[in-house]
């Protein structure tokens, strides 16, 4: 049995069987989330998830959703390692501990893995949250990796200044048309893939204005694909978004990428390194000559001092 029909009768059999899992429901949320867990564990993760959704979700959908799109119920399972990797092995790199199915009906998350290789129940939940709500908002129409993954890490929240300082350090940043498909398997070079995603996703909302995202997903569905939809949402080709974006990633970042290349680095300390030492030999100079100066003026008043010491006697004598 492949690993998709081993988690289609898996599934099943959650959904079906109150004995195999617990099951929790996200209330007021939309959509509405199904947690099916394993074990005590499994239940507190699922417990951090439905408190962060029953606080975020509802605004998730919004930044997503078309406006008066009604979502399906996302049914979220909570697993151990060992059958997260049996059912997920085939569509995950190794370090991956959380992923949402097409069509967007199906997420899961590996809560053994969680607090080592992932960065918290919650974050990894709104995550695939925000691919499952891709998958269902764009229907057939397959959307480029860095939207998918650059909306799934802005909903998370993962992003920290240091994050775009790494990307632009790294090298050459890669190009926004090659994240349109798989990102690489590698661990480094998935995380500059992310992290440039999510600066494009910023790009295409400060370009184009809030809810920039949810239009174009809403038009690619209207124009069964994601090139005449972004066209009529945004009024740019896709391939002029991207070369728009890599020329501003250059323009205000590659100063950055400049100072720090080794070469310039060493030049810049070496002039830094100078502009030190010309200044301490100045505070040098005017300190010695501030002391020469005391000390002169420190000698003319002895001077004078001696001189009323010696002079004429006083009258008044005989």
């Amino acid at each position: 049995m492949t690993p998709r029909c081993r988690l289609a009768a898996f599934v099943s059999g959650l959904v079906l069987s109150a004995s195999i899992a617990v099951a929790t429901a996200a209330a007021a949320s939309s959509p509405p989330v199904v947690f099916q867990v394993e074990g005590e564990a499994g239940l507190a993760a699922a417990r951090l998830c439905e408190r962060i959704w029953s606080k975020h979700g509802a605004a998730l959908a919004a930044d997503i959703l078309p406006v008066g799109a009604v979502a399906d119920t996302v049914l979220c399972l909570v697993l151990t390692s060992e059958r997260f990797e049996r059912y997920f092995a085939d569509r995950l790199p190794d370090w991956g501990v959380g992923v949402a199915l097409p069509p967007g009906r199906v997420i899961a998350l590996d809560y053994e893995r969680l607090p080592v290789r992932g960065p918290g129940a919650e974050v990894v939940f709104m995550h695939e949250m925000a691919h499952a709500l891709l998958f269902q908002a764009a229907g057939e129409v397959r959307l480029p990796t860095w939207l998918h993954e650059g909306v799934a890490m802005r909903a998370a929240g993962e992003w920290r200044f240091v994050d775009t300082l790494s990307v632009v350090l790294s090298g050459s940043p890669p190009t926004l048309a090659s994240l349109a498909g798989p990102f690489p398997r590698g661990e480094a070079a998935a995380q500059r893939a992310y992290r440039t995603s999510l600066l494009a996703v910023n790009w295409l909302e400060r370009e184009h204005g809030p809810g920039a995202v949810s239009r174009v997903v809403a038009a690619a569905r209207r124009y069964g694909e994601f090139a005449g939809g972004f066209a009529s949402a945004t009024g740019q080709t896709p391939e002029q978004f991207a070369s728009a974006f890599d020329g501003a990633m250059r323009l205000r970042f590659g100063w950055i990428l400049l100072v720090f290349r080794w070469p310039t680095l060493f030049v810049l300390m070496a002039l830094l390194f100078s502009i030190g030492a010309v200044r301490k030999i100045v505070i040098n100079r005017r300190s010695l000559a501030a002391a020469a100066e005391a000390e002169e003026a420190g000698g003319a008043d002895d001077a004078d001092g001696a001189d009323d010491a010696d002079g004429p006697p006083l009258g008044g004598g005989l």
